[in-house]
């Protein structure tokens, strides 16, 4: 692609005198001889020059102690019978491998002697292989190989305690069948002497005898009907305990493996060469591998041990991340695939999503292992088995699809993934009759997270709706003083406070209230850091700068235990944000700049996917946290006087917000907002340096903007100045109604009729005005606005509370775009009091 293009390097084949050399220095003494070496140029001929087959052919040689000569007589050997017993297969090659099939077929040439010698010396090895090749081709281990056979051996004892039923059942039967056709025939023989031989006696007793025999024919039938392919519901997804048969053959078959160069290792870890992997996953049949990929599965569940709330499980579900995604990716391969299987496969890819983004911040590789646990589930729900399950986990892969797309500031599409989500466990739910706490705990999830995705969109009203309802559901539920029900009511009271920051003005006292209520709940490490951080921002504006201090260095020592190794995480850039807020506030300028540029240097690493297509590596990625610390960093080299390093960093800050407007759908006012600081910001560096033609483009470039936001062409400034002045002002006061109806506490009685009259006489007085109005961004705004609230206007109240409040922080959002003062009056009654 071409975003890599210029990093990639592209490794040709060997030419035919290294081939030859590589094979003399892997298997020395095998290519001395004349004849040798002749046959040493035929081979690599043969097998093209590719030093992956080359390599597989020279350890035969010395693990077998074969010479070239020979060595070429048995694959010329080996070919010919692949080539009788498989021409339709490998007619196929071209379809499946496409441009890889030349080097598929000499790796698969050399890999098929191989194998059949570990065949001959130990068919576990072999297995092994064959089970290999549906994981992961890196960070191969013993540990890996020992759950592999474990499960194995499960299966095989499964499998023969099946075998033995159906024996012992067919015994049964068969002695049962043995005794009635004794009592058939005793009977027809008394009928036919008590009818003295008759016609009557004959036909009964034939009836009676074809009856016995008939039973004894359906014995074949019963059992050996009796599958034993059924799927395993007895695998456990606990860690597998090994016997000493699975610690000696792991070690026999890694030292094995290693000979025959099926695997390089290196610190304990091996790997297998992907090529290899296809080759082997190719000469399985549809049956073999069907079965050997249920076995990774069930291995894979017994090594993934990843708790969220428990970081000592990271790093150990981190060694197997790939091997988890390569299963559950390759079970989407085989539609016949039992559906218990398909789901453990789709929780395995859910949970290693969850993991990606948690623990790595990996946002793109969760996504994917997300989406590809949707499509397991709906290929498993298709199926029409256990759809209830199917239906609940993939309600909860779209609640962590929808985190995951926040996280990446794909706002529309996370709130798509979290509705639908929630729509699927009301569904549950009420099929249930709300007796499923799982599902429950599952809606108030999602509503706590389409809550910080309101947060995050800047529409406080609606968030708190939506996190104040996610609380109750908490609070109310039978297992509330559980302390995981106390960590999800920490987490929402922790995003509360943030909504009482975020107000203008803001409600510091009540934020500190919540944030300590969430602290006396809250015993997950991460959450409790993430708390910290947010007293400390809190504190850092009621001018408690000590107390920041210690907030945000508790905090830091928390995630640094949190996240071990991996300190490039966004949420250790979070504190360092703060920390260099807190010292700019300080006056500290030279301790602000460290800190702020510790944060960029996190996030241009997280951010790096948001770099655009075809960018160098050194390029700004576009995303707003990174615009956001280059700014700081902007304002603290100006208060250094190095007027050219901040005109440097604010000038990056500037590109990058030019891109996000130009692709915004969402947070329009707030990038506007930082265009014009921005503006500002460059044209003092401009001034300070002297660079008086740089200052008037910027003046005039500020002004520019101004003017777009406050009115549409000059054709339309007349018409501004009369009718969308007026519109704005309806829309305003419209809005304010609206937003008096929905926050009601009761949905009935006089006060509400008064209410509704006074809304819908607002929105008739607002159509006029609408009418008048031309066309631009207000009149559309407004349109819509009304829209929405005509048709939430009779539901009832709980229905029609979110989407008006939504409604009004849209038309919000748009009013302050045209440069009007729009605040939301919080409390007003306590106030007055």
């Amino acid at each position: 692609p071409p975003a890599s293009a210029d990093r990639t390097l592209l490794l040709g084949c060997f030419p035919p005198s290294e081939s030859v050399q590589l094979l003399a220095r892997i298997a020395p003494g095998h290519v001395s001889s004349p004849r040798d070496a002749a046959a040493a140029r035929s081979l690599v001929e043969t097998l093209g020059n590719l030093p992956l087959a080359l390599g597989t052919a020279a350890a035969y040689m010395r693990r077998c102690d074969v010479p070239c000569a020979e060595y070429l007589e048995r694959y010329a050997a080996s070919e010919g019978r692949r080539s009788s017993s498989s021409s339709s297969s490998s007619s196929a090659l071209p379809a499946r491998y496409g441009e890889s099939n030349e080097h598929f077929h000499s790796v698969a040439s050399s890999l098929a002697l191989s194998v059949n010698e570990i065949e001959k010396e130990n068919p576990t090895a072999c297995r092994v292989l064959r089970l290999l090749s549906f994981l992961g081709p890196d960070l191969v281990t013993k540990a890996v190989i020992r759950n592999l056979l474990c499960e194995r051996r499960r299966v095989d004892a499964v499998a023969e305690r099946r075998r033995r039923d159906v024996d012992r059942r067919r015994s049964v039967a068969r002695a049962t069948a043995a005794v009635a056709l004794g009592i058939g025939a005793s009977g027809a023989l008394r009928l036919v002497r008590r009818n003295h031989g008759g016609q009557a006696g004959v036909v009964a007793a034939t009836a009676l005898t074809a009856a016995a025999l008939l039973f004894v024919s359906q014995d074949s039938f019963l059992f050996d009907g009796h599958s034993n392919n059924q799927p395993d519901t007895t695998a456990p997804s606990t860690p597998n305990s090994f016997s000493s048969f699975e610690y000696e053959q792991a070690n026999l078959v890694w030292d094995i493996l290693k000979s025959f160069s099926l695997i390089s290792v290196k610190d304990g870890k091996g790997t297998i060469h992907r090529l290899m992997s296809q080759a082997m996953r190719y000469s399985q049949s549809d049956e073999e591998a069907r079965g050997n990929v249920t076995i990774c599965i069930d291995a894979m569940r017994s090594m993934w041990t990843f708790k969220p709330e428990r970081p000592d499980t990271w790093k150990e579900s981190q060694s197997i991340l790939e091997h988890v995604k390569s299963v559950a990716a390759h079970s989407l391969e085989y539609h016949d695939l039992s559906p218990e299987y398909i789901l453990r496969a789709g929780q395995l890819s859910k949970e290693a999503g969850v993991f990606s983004a948690m623990s790595l911040n990996a946002f793109v590789e969760a996504q994917a292992s997300l989406e590809m646990s949707l499509k397991l589930l709906d290929s498993g729900a298709a199926k029409g088995r256990r759809n209830a399950a199917f239906q609940k986990a993939k309600a909860e892969t779209l609640h962590e699809l929808g985190r995951v797309l926040r996280y990446q500031a794909n706002y529309s599409e996370s709130e798509q993934s979290l509705r639908e989500a929630l729509q699927i466990s009301n569904r549950w739910n009420t099929n249930r009759k709300g007796n499923d706490p799982s599902v429950r705990k599952g809606i108030a999830d999602t509503l706590h997270e389409l809550g910080v995705l309101e947060v995050k969109k800047h529409n406080l009203d609606t968030a708190a709706l939506f996190l104040q309802q996610s609380l109750d559901m908490r609070r109310s539920s039978d297992q509330c003083t559980s302390d995981d029900t106390h960590a999800n009511c920490a987490s929402t009271l922790h995003q509360l406070a943030a909504i009482h920051v975020a107000r203008k003005p803001p409600s510091l006292e009540k934020a500190k209230t919540l944030l300590q209520e969430s602290l006396s709940l809250c015993q997950q490490i991460g959450q409790r850091a993430a708390t910290l951080k947010q007293l400390a921002r809190v504190s850092i504006r009621q001018g408690f700068l000590d107390k920041a201090d210690t907030y945000l260095e508790h905090a830091l020592e928390l995630y640094l235990e949190l996240y071990g190794d991996n300190k490039l995480h966004i949420n250790i850039a979070a504190v360092k944000f703060q920390q260099g807020a807190l010292a700019l506030q300080r006056e500290q300028l030279e301790e602000a700049w460290n800190h702020f540029s510790e944060c960029l240097r996190i996030r241009l690493h997280v951010y790096a996917y948001a770099r655009t297509v075809g960018s160098r590596e050194d390029e700004n990625p576009i995303h707003l946290e990174v615009s956001c610390v280059l700014h700081e960093l902007g304002c603290v080299g100006f208060s250094q006087k190095r007027y050219s390093r901040s005109m440097e960093v604010l000038r990056a800050e500037h590109d990058i917000l030019e891109k996000l407007e130009e692709s915004a759908t969402a947070q329009s006012e707030r990038l506007h907002q930082a265009r014009l600081t921005n503006l500002t910001w460059l044209r003092k560096c401009a001034k300070e340096l002297g660079q008086d033609d740089e200052v008037n483009r910027l003046v005039n470039e500020r002004t520019a903007m101004k003017k777009r936001s406050a009115r549409p062409t000059e054709g339309q400034a007349a018409v501004m100045q009369s009718d969308s002045v007026t519109l704005q002002w309806k829309a305003m006061e419209c809005r304010a109604l609206a937003r008096t109806f929905a926050l009601q506490k009761q949905s009935s009685g006089k006060n509400d009729i008064i209410e509704r009259e006074k809304l819908t006489r607002g929105l008739d007085e607002l159509l006029e005005e609408i009418t008048m109005a031309p066309q631009e961004s207000m009149k559309r705004a407004a349109a819509q606005f009304r829209e929405t609230v005509l048709s939430c206007i009779d539901k009832p109240m709980k229905e029609r509370r979110i989407s008006i409040l939504k409604a009004c922080d849209e038309l919000r959002d748009v009013l302050r775009a045209h440069g009007l003062q729009v605040s939301d009056s919080i409390n007003s009654k306590k106030k007055k009091k």
